[in-house]
């Protein structure tokens, strides 16, 4: 079912990529049937000087009429158009309408495949992930753009200094930024020598163990460990740059937690009441000291990393009985 395809902000940046396609409209980035794992720009641009509105339409949800056609907005950014998208996950239809006035000049379509915390293993073959930083795209973009950082520019924590900071900057704005994201450390990770240029050496537990390393000593010490930790699947439930959730998930706790333990939502956890519901798992303050005012979740029982015990019990005690008089003191 189509969801959010909506635009947040309307922003226009001279920005080139490869051309792809022929006519009015050109997809610049992302270019048709390739995947994303963000949803962060669509960038056009408008090879007709008559263009004067353009309007896009995702997966049938229709936007707004967006005037382009005034001598500042031309002056600035010429034929360049970027919004800012919120892709449904999964495979995206995408429409744009070139206008002059109240005539239609031309409708160009694409399809962009969204994956949102994927490595591209579960995107279908017809889709190649799309790379901007190629040095076709870099060098139209210089002009605007710093592409060619020095080393302490990289490394610098300031925004106007950091080269990252202006087209990345949307994603930190979230409530939980990750700490070398809030920093711009950038290049801790984005290597640049990589190919493609500011690709990810090192994924998953492999990086993340060079900051966490008291996390990968601590789930070598335990007996159980989660199944996506044993897999060193770190990006699977968080997001290395910032979530709306704390700890950067990618979901809300339960939500994220039901997304691979489907069953546990089908019947009442852990007993049945006499009104036939189970134990709480959300809508109640939880009670635990180590809750700090959080609402109950998944993890007020259960230590979504690794344990002593079977079924991950956050107090590591065999007894289960031991676990409910955490908050059952009597």
């Amino acid at each position: 079912m189509p969801g959010k395809g909506l635009w947040l902000a309307v922003c226009a940046l001279m920005l080139l990529g490869t051309e792809v396609t022929a006519g009015t409209i050109t997809f610049v980035a992302p270019t048709p049937n390739t995947w994303v794992g963000r949803s962060d720009h669509l960038v056009l641009k408008l090879n007709n000087p008559e263009v004067t509105a353009v309007r896009i339409n995702v997966n049938g949800v229709v936007g707004d009429m967006l005037a382009i056609s005034s001598p500042e907005y031309r002056k600035a950014f010429q034929d360049f158009l970027i919004v800012q998208p919120f892709w449904d996950q999964g495979r995206n239809e995408v429409s744009v309408e070139a206008y002059a006035g109240k005539e239609r000049l031309e409708t160009a379509a694409a399809i962009v495949y969204y994956a949102p915390g994927k490595d591209g293993a579960t995107v279908p073959p017809e889709f190649r992930q799309f790379v901007f930083h190629l040095a076709d795209n870099e060098s139209r973009c210089a002009g605007c753009h710093n592409m060619a950082p020095t080393p302490a520019q990289l490394l610098s924590t300031q925004e106007r200094e950091n080269p990252c900071f202006g087209c990345h900057r949307g994603m930190l704005k979230v409530t939980f930024v990750h700490g070398p994201a809030g920093t711009y450390s950038c290049v801790y990770c984005h290597k640049e020598k990589a190919s493609p240029k500011y690709a990810v050496i090192k994924r998953d537990l492999p990086l993340c163990v060079e900051c966490h390393e008291d996390k990968a000593g601590d789930f070598a010490r335990r007996k159980f460990v989660h199944g996506p930790i044993a897999g060193g699947m770190c990006e699977v439930c968080h997001d290395p740059h910032g979530s709306v959730n704390r700890a950067q998930l990618r979901m809300p706790v339960n939500r994220l937690c039901l997304s691979c333990h489907e069953s546990v939502a089908k019947r009442p956890h852990i007993l049945r009441t006499p009104s036939g519901e189970g134990h709480p798992v959300s809508g109640r303050k939880d009670p635990s000291a180590s809750a700090s005012g959080r609402d109950m979740s998944c993890i007020s029982c259960h230590n979504p990393h690794a344990a002593d015990v079977r079924y991950f019990f956050v107090n590591n005690a065999e007894d289960r009985m031991e676990l409910c008089q955490m908050c059952h003191n009597k």
